[in-house]
C-alpha cells in the first residue's frame, strides 16, 4: 500500500471513530448538550480533527443520522429479499423499517432529535433520498405482478412513505415503543390491504 493509500485509510478510520463517538453521545445526552469537545474526547482525537471532517455540529449530526439511516435501509432491503413474492417483500420491508427505527434505543433517540437538529425540511430530504427509491421499486414490482389496485406513481409512494415515517416517529416517542410499533405495523398493514388486488389468473 502506498503512503497516499495509508493516509486515506487512516482518514477514513478517523472519520468512522468520530461518527461512532458522536452517535453515542447524541443518543445518550442529546444534540444540544453535546459539544465538539465532547466528541473529540470520546473519539480520542483533537478538536481540529473533528472540524477537518465536519464543518460544525449540525453537519456532524447529519452525517451520523445519514449513516444510521443507510444501515437501516440496507437491513430493510435484506429483509425484503428473503421473500420471492412482491407483496410479502413489501410488508417485510415496512416491518423491518419500523423494527429498526423503533426497537433500537439509540436509533430511536437520533430519529426523535433529527427535526430539531437539522430542521424538518432537511430531515424530509434525507428520508426521501434514502427511502423513496426502495419503496418505489417495491410498488413497481407489485404493479408488474398485477397486485396493486392503484397506479404506483410518485404520489402514492410519497404518501405511503410519509405514513411509514410518521408511524416510526410516533411509535418511537411513545412510552411503550414496542407496543406502539406493533400497533403502527397493524395500521400500516390495514392501509396496504386496501391497495391490494389479487393477481390475475394464469
Amino acid at each position: 500500500m502506498t503512503v497516499k493509500g495509508r493516509r486515506a485509510e487512516y482518514r477514513e478510520l478517523t472519520r468512522g471513530a468520530v461518527l461512532d463517538a458522536a452517535a453515542g453521545l447524541f443518543a445518550e445526552q442529546g444534540f444540544a448538550a453535546t459539544t465538539i469537545d465532547d466528541v473529540a474526547q470520546a473519539a480520542r482525537v483533537g478538536k481540529g480533527t473533528v472540524y477537518y471532517h465536519f464543518t460544525d455540529k449540525a453537519h456532524l449530526f447529519e452525517a451520523v443520522f445519514r449513516d444510521r439511516q443507510e444501515q437501516l435501509v440496507e437491513n430493510v432491503a435484506a429483509a425484503a429479499t428473503r421473500h420471492r413474492r412482491p407483496w410479502p417483500r413489501l410488508t417485510a420491508a415496512l416491518d423491518a423499517y419500523l423494527e429498526g427505527a423503533v426497537a433500537d434505543a439509540a436509533h430511536r433517540s437520533l430519529l426523535q432529535q433529527a427535526p430539531a437538529a437539522l430542521g424538518a425540511e432537511r430531515c424530509r430530504e434525507l428520508d426521501e433520498q434514502l427511502g423513496l427509491p426502495a419503496l418505489q421499486a417495491l410498488l413497481d414490482d407489485l404493479a408488474t405482478a398485477g397486485e396493486l389496485s392503484a397506479p404506483p406513481g410518485p404520489m402514492l409512494t410519497r404518501l405511503l412513505f410519509s405514513a411509514l415515517c410518521e408511524a416510526a416517529m410516533t411509535a418511537g416517542a411513545d412510552p411503550d415503543p414496542a407496543g406502539a410499533r406493533r400497533a403502527a405495523a397493524e395500521a400500516l398493514h390495514a392501509i396496504l390491504a386496501g391497495l391490494r388486488r389479487e393477481p390475475p389468473a394464469p
